[in-house]
């Protein structure tokens, strides 16, 4: 069901979280409304802009990832339209995970993944990529740490 939540804090109200974990929830909650907490002009500067811009308020298909465990880590694939996003929210461990992106469709997919910058929570690593659905990700997580890949 929805949730009031306002994701997506850059600044000191983050706390033990890092930026690509705020990211995360914004695709990872359900809001009717979806209202981000960050300043715009934080948003406009961050890295990740691109992939924020794209994260849809509605979607056609959710799965919860199998590796997902309460108060430890949320995992989420989530579809809108053709584009598929991963959003992975870490709990208080540090972790790395290998995730198989069987989830998507066949072909080759043009992927923008924003990580964990593991010296620094206020900070994430932007990458361009292509994978297919035989592939998996190896992600390492931060305490407190997230990631946002988007396929299309």
């Amino acid at each position: 069901g929805h949730l009031d939540f306002t994701p997506m804090l850059f600044g000191e109200r983050r706390r033990e979280t890092s930026w690509p974990h705020q990211i995360a929830t914004a695709a990872i909650f359900t809001a009717p409304l979806l209202v981000y907490g960050a300043h715009p002009q934080s948003i406009l500067d961050n890295p990740a802009v691109d992939l924020i811009k794209s994260i849809p308020s509605v979607w056609d298909e959710t799965l919860v990832l199998p590796f997902s465990e309460i108060g430890e880590v949320a995992a989420f694939a989530r579809r809108a339209g053709r584009t598929w996003f991963l959003a992975i929210a870490n709990g208080p461990a540090a972790r790395s995970l290998d995730v198989p992106l069987a989830f998507l469709d066949g072909g080759s997919h043009d992927a923008l993944l924003v990580r964990d910058q593991m010296d620094e929570p206020a900070a994430a690593r932007v990458e361009r990529a292509t994978v297919r659905p035989a592939d998996s990700l190896r992600i390492d997580l931060r305490p407190g740490g997230g990631f946002v890949g988007r396929f299309s």
